[in-house]
């Protein structure tokens, strides 16, 4: 079972997917024990997601260098210093997704008006 929310299960199959094929095999049988054969790429990264107990010890994994985790970073608008150690961009990449956490509560709208309900349940 995975110990991933699904912000952070997101944001690592975005992340995931700056490695090379060769990298995200490898993972998948570390994460997985090699008791899963993946298929294809997808399929590899989805085995990865659900068997990591958490954020941490997946991105801390030697195969998700730290150069993978500064450009998703990057690509997010996160912006931290290049000289940044690993540990340290976990805890940004952790936070970052802690803080759009609450941003998509806000935004979701509740859906009051009986016309909306009406139409979803046509």
């Amino acid at each position: 079972m995975s110990g991933l929310s699904h912000l952070e299960s997101e944001g690592c199959r975005n992340l995931l997917g700056m490695l090379d094929n060769d990298e995200i095999m490898a993972l998948c049988d570390t994460v997985t024990n090699r008791l899963v054969q993946p298929v294809d790429r997808q399929d590899a990264i989805r085995a990865i997601l659900v068997y990591s107990q958490n954020v941490e010890e997946l991105l801390r994994r030697k195969k998700v260098h730290r150069e993978v985790i500064f450009k998703y970073l990057a690509t997010q608008g996160v912006v931290v210093p290049p000289t940044t150690e690993k540990h340290s961009l976990i805890q940004y990449a952790k936070c970052y997704w802690e803080e759009k956490s609450p941003q998509l509560k806000e935004t979701a709208e509740p859906v009051t008006k009986t016309e909306d309900i009406q139409l979803f349940e046509q």
